[in-house]
C-alpha cells in the first residue's frame, strides 16, 4: 500500500500535482483543497491512495488525514469512483460536507458539481456513520465562507488573471462587501479591484 509521498514539487495545478522522487516524477490527482494547502515549490509530504483498475493506475494526493478519509468514504458509496469522489472534495471543504451529511442536507451536497438529488441521497444514507468527529452544533458559515473566497479566486484565476491579482482583489470584495453569500457577487465585486 503506497500511503504518503515525500518529494519537491515540480508542477501543481488545481486537479493535479507532480513530485519528484529520486529522478521519478509521480503524478497525484489532487482536490482544491490540497492545491491551496501546498506550496508552489520545496519538498513536500503528501498522503496517498492508490487506485488500480483494468489497465489504468492512479494515485491520488491529499494534504490532509481528513481529506483523504472522507475521500474513502467517498469511495464506499455505490455510484462514486474515485473521479467524482476528487470533484466532491473540491467541490465543498471536509468540514461542510460532514455536517450536511450529519444533518441529512441533501441540498446542501446537491449544490457540488456533480452531485444529483440520488448520489446525495445515496452519500447521507452511506457515509452517515463511517464520518468521525461530526460536529453538528457548528454550523459550516465560517468554512462556506473560506470556499466561497476559494472559489472566487479560482474564477478569476480561470479568467487569466495572476493568483497574486486575484486573491488581492478578493481579499478587497471581501473587506467592501463585509458578508458573503454569493460568489457571483464576490467575482462581480473583486472584478472591480483587479488591478
Amino acid at each position: 500500500m503506497l500511503d504518503y509521498i515525500r518529494g519537491r514539487v515540480t508542477s501543481k495545478s488545481p486537479a493535479r500535482l507532480v513530485l519528484e522522487v529520486a529522478g521519478i516524477g509521480y503524478l497525484l490527482h489532487i482536490p482544491l483543497s490540497t492545491f491551496e494547502n501546498i506550496p508552489s515549490q520545496g519538498e513536500v509530504t503528501i498522503l496517498t491512495q492508490l487506485f488500480i483498475r483494468e489497465e489504468q493506475i492512479k494515485i491520488f494526493g491529499f494534504a490532509t488525514v481528513d481529506e483523504r478519509d472522507l475521500f474513502q468514504s467517498l469511495l464506499s458509496v455505490n455510484g462514486i469512483g474515485p473521479t467524482l469522489a476528487i470533484t466532491i472534495l473540491s467541490g465543498s471543504t471536509v468540514e461542510d460536507i460532514k455536517y450536511a451529511v450529519s444533518h441529512e442536507d441533501a441540498k446542501a451536497l446537491e449544490k457540488i458539481k456533480g452531485v444529483g438529488k440520488k448520489t446525495a441521497e445515496r452519500i447521507i444514507l452511506e457515509i452517515k456513520g463511517m464520518l468521525k468527529d461530526i460536529t453538528p452544533t457548528i454550523p459550516p458559515g465560517i468554512t462556506r465562507q473560506r470556499a466561497l473566497v476559494s472559489d472566487a479566486v479560482m474564477a478569476l484565476v480561470s479568467l487569466g488573471y495572476g493568483r497574486p491579482v486575484a486573491e488581492n482583489a478578493v481579499s478587497e470584495a471581501v473587506r467592501k462587501l463585509q458578508t458573503i453569500d454569493d460568489v457571483e457577487v464576490l467575482v462581480r465585486e473583486a472584478l472591480k479591484y483587479k488591478v
